[in-house]
């Protein structure tokens, strides 16, 4: 778990510098996190979500898994669930994944789910290296999430700190 965290703590560090680096020597202010979609702007599983510079991205339904003995990050009193997504660059510059980021959230009060990292089943870091243009690119990721909050659950997917995140909402079934 402990190399997660590190893990963790170096994209955002990465972020963090970029976010410097970019507002240097400019009156540029990076843009503050979005507010979480209302029920109209959310996708449903399968929906595609388009940024307004070509970038899009697709995700697949979620499905329900056992995570292999050596799988990092998950509890057993949790239900493992996976979502396969595809970015597509429909931009004229490739496409930098290393500071992608997803996140899921369950239940009432939009709990934060752990990731789970299973080299085993190919769960690992996701969408790695850049997306040339007009190329695609497709992961799995995979969250812990209390079995009591299967019925509402949030993924959103961030593509860097210059997009807003978009989001898929529904149950996991």
């Amino acid at each position: 778990m402990n190399g997660i965290r590190t893990s963790a703590v170096a994209r955002l560090s990465v972020a963090a510098m970029t976010a410097c680096l970019l507002g240097a020597g400019s009156s540029a202010a990076v843009a503050a996190p979005s507010l979480p979609p209302t029920a109209d702007e959310a996708g449903s599983w399968g929906d595609t979500k388009k940024w307004d510079d070509g970038l899009t991205v697709t995700t697949w339904k979620p499905t329900k898994f056992t995570p292999s003995n050596t799988a990092a990050g998950h509890e057993a009193e949790n239900q493992a669930v996976k979502w396969r997504i595809k970015v597509h660059n429909g931009t004229d510059e490739p496409f930098d994944a290393v500071l992608m980021s997803v996140y899921v959230k369950s239940g009432e009060d939009g709990e934060s789910c752990p990731r789970i990292f299973d080299s085993a089943k190919k769960l690992d870091f996701g969408i790695e290296g850049s997306v040339s243009p007009d190329a695609n690119a497709a992961a799995e990721f995979a969250f812990d999430i209390p079995r009591g909050q299967l019925h509402k659950v949030d993924l959103e997917v961030v593509l860097g700190l210059d997009h807003d995140g978009q989001h898929w909402e529904g149950k996991v079934k």
